[in-house]
């Protein structure tokens, strides 16, 4: 997988004001909201993964997001479907007044190119990978800050919007292919 050493300080901030510059109807109102927020430098920008091809893949209660453990890494991203939900005619048609919703639509349009992507975490970074508070946690190794802890796709928080079940496998499986790296648990 080829990562983009893209710095996320500065393209998350240029990212965030666009979705906010989009009217708010379309943003409450039947939409795919995206909020993410990535701090450090361990995370990067790569193109979208095939779930097919992951270790192992979890998809959110409500099918917009996944996260992809791949052999090095953990992707965050869109799915297909919370892709073309973000770009359908229903999530711009509820926003009064023709120019708000052009305007909405032009900005989706022009954001399309940078959602469809993901955001990778490699798995050498990681501390720990547990589910408790009702979150998937991925505990940074340096810090112990929570990965993604910050990051919505949709309207709950990307680590609360997988099932128990889901998210405890998951961190299961993180921590064993950590393990096969070689990394020692710090």
């Amino acid at each position: 997988m080829m990562l983009r050493r893209i710095s996320l300080r500065y393209l998350s901030p240029a990212a965030l004001a666009l979705v906010v510059a989009l009217p708010v109807g379309a943003q409450e109102k039947g939409s795919v909201r995206v909020d993410i927020q990535v701090p450090d430098s361990v995370a990067h920008v790569v193109d979208r993964q095939s779930a097919a091809q992951a270790a192992f893949a979890i998809v959110s209660r409500d099918g917009t997001a996944a996260l992809l453990l791949q052999d090095t890494t953990i992707v965050a991203q869109m799915t297909d479907h919370g892709l073309a939900r973000m770009n359908s005619r229903a999530t711009t048609d509820t926003i009064k007044g023709a120019v708000s919703r052009l305007l909405a639509r032009m900005a989706l349009g022009a954001l399309t190119p940078l959602f469809d992507h993901g955001i990778a975490y490699h798995l050498r970074d990681m501390g720990d990978a547990r589910y408790a508070d009702g979150r998937l946690q991925l505990i940074r190794a340096n810090g112990g800050k929570e990965v993604f802890r910050d990051t919505s796709i949709g309207k709950t928080p990307l680590m609360e919007s997988f099932t128990p079940a889901d998210a405890i496998e998951f961190a299961k499986r993180a921590k064993a292919a950590r393990a096969r790296l070689g990394v020692v648990p710090r």
